[in-house]
């Protein structure tokens, strides 16, 4: 485990990317709720585009992020490598995104350049920091070396979307932005966020249900059939290769079975039942059944009457708002309160009486989150395959309420940050005085 006063170094450090994400968040919902156009007009149109960044770069990658800078050192038994790159990391972000933000929503690709390479070059450093910080004292685990791929594609992503932009904007020929595009959304959706959601999963589900992995071998399995199926699926998007799509997304389907297969088989060998945040969480693992037909749709092109009329907007509203939003809503139930206790009150403990970690959180809040959240998420399903503006409305409109309990949840983390709240020990003086 790293040293006490690292860890809660790291802890004030997540913050900030925490705040940034629940900030976007709360926007990104919003603007669904009072458009929910979004999700039928055209993918390049300037709004969606605008759309799609938010959701990725304000609200998935910053808590995503915050959340690796706790848990890749505690991984790796050792303090994040520097902790001013991670400080650097979201300077830059904070800096490049709101710009290429408001380029992107004029649809000025050659002003998103110089800001995308910014938003690409912070989460670059990011990347090399968690890297060295996992590589100093690695321990082959299944979240572990799952982590590391995640941050591989993540890289790959960054890449390919400041080289988009440069063919966007004219200054790069000889490739197709198209096929570009695609691969840049799977690399960052597929390979960094469905890939950390396995991950920690593998962890961090069984610490919390005080069980053990479902089993030895099926996250190895798992693993090899995401990542080796992303990596059939570049040359195959690229280029159109129909063989390498059909085998990509085969794999891609076994590796959501097998995963789902391993959610189950924790779930049986728990010896603690499921609290209101990792409920939430499971609604969010249950969502990537729709998740994976829409994206099996969309990678080879099918169409029919029981799938989406729009599979690639199906998948990512799916993937973003109906997989990864709730199950990073569910573990942010966990982790949250779980660092504001560890920087307030961990240097405090034998020396006062401390609250509990499950005091800093309302449970009343944490349960109506999980009421809201799982039929928002039904809704949304039902919203992109019967292409219903009505039912998406609605999903947003869910998912914004859900938003503003968790905002309620850390607003109410603000008077134990500004001020403990410490009462002292009963020792046997104040027994004694406390007699008649």
């Amino acid at each position: 485990m790293t040293p006490g006063p690292n860890f809660r170094a790291q802890a004030l450090l997540s913050f900030p990317f925490f705040g940034l994400g629940l900030v976007a968040l709360l926007g990104l919902v919003a603007w669904a709720v009072a458009d929910p156009g979004l999700f039928t007009q055209p993918a390049l149109a300037p709004a969606p585009l605008a759309f799609v960044h938010l959701a990725i770069l304000g609200w998935l990658a910053p808590f995503v992020f915050g959340a690796a800078y706790q848990l890749i050192p505690v991984l790796a038994e050792a303090p994040l490598w520097s902790r001013r790159g991670a400080w650097v990391h979201f300077s830059l972000h904070v800096l490049a995104a709101p710009p290429l933000l408001l380029v992107l929503a004029r649809g000025d690709f050659a002003a998103a350049a110089p800001w995308g390479t910014l938003v690409a070059l912070g989460a670059l450093v990011g990347v090399f920091d968690l890297t060295v910080t996992a590589d100093r004292r690695s321990r082959w685990t299944p979240d572990n070396v799952g982590l590391l791929l995640a941050l591989f594609w993540l890289a790959v992503a960054v890449l390919l979307g400041v080289l988009l932009a440069l063919v966007r904007a004219g200054r790069v020929t000889g490739f197709d932005a198209d096929r570009l595009r695609a691969l840049h959304l799977t690399c960052g959706l597929v390979g960094f966020f469905v890939g950390t959601l396995f991950a920690v999963s593998f962890k961090l589900v069984p610490m919390f249900l005080i069980g053990r992995p479902g089993g030895r071998f099926r996250p190895w399995l798992v693993l090899a059939l995401l990542h080796g199926a992303l990596f059939l699926l570049a040359p195959g998007l690229l280029g159109e290769h129909r063989p390498l799509l059909l085998l990509g997304a085969g794999a891609l389907a076994a590796a959501t079975v097998g995963f789902l297969d391993e959610i189950v088989a924790m779930l049986r060998r728990r010896f603690r039942a499921p609290d209101w945040p990792l409920l939430t969480f499971f609604a969010g693992v249950a969502m990537l059944v729709p998740a994976a037909i829409a994206g099996l749709a969309a990678l080879l092109g099918l169409e029919g009457t029981a799938l989406p009329p729009r599979p690639g907007t199906a998948l990512f509203a799916l993937l973003v708002f109906g997989v990864l939003t709730p199950c990073i809503l569910g573990m942010a139930g966990k982790i949250v309160p779980f660092l504001a206790w560890q920087w307030r009150y961990s240097a405090h403990i034998g020396r006062a009486r401390v609250p509990l970690v499950t005091d800093l959180f309302r449970p009343a809040l944490l349960r109506i989150q999980t009421f809201i959240t799982v039929p928002a998420c039904l809704t949304l399903a039902a919203g992109v395959w019967l292409d219903s503006a009505p039912f998406l409305h609605l999903a947003a409109a869910g998912l914004l309420l859900s938003a503003a309990t968790l905002a309620l949840n850390v607003a109410g983390l603000v008077p134990h940050l500004l001020r403990p709240r410490l009462l002292p020990l009963a020792g046997p003086a104040a027994s004694t005085a406390s007699r008649p």
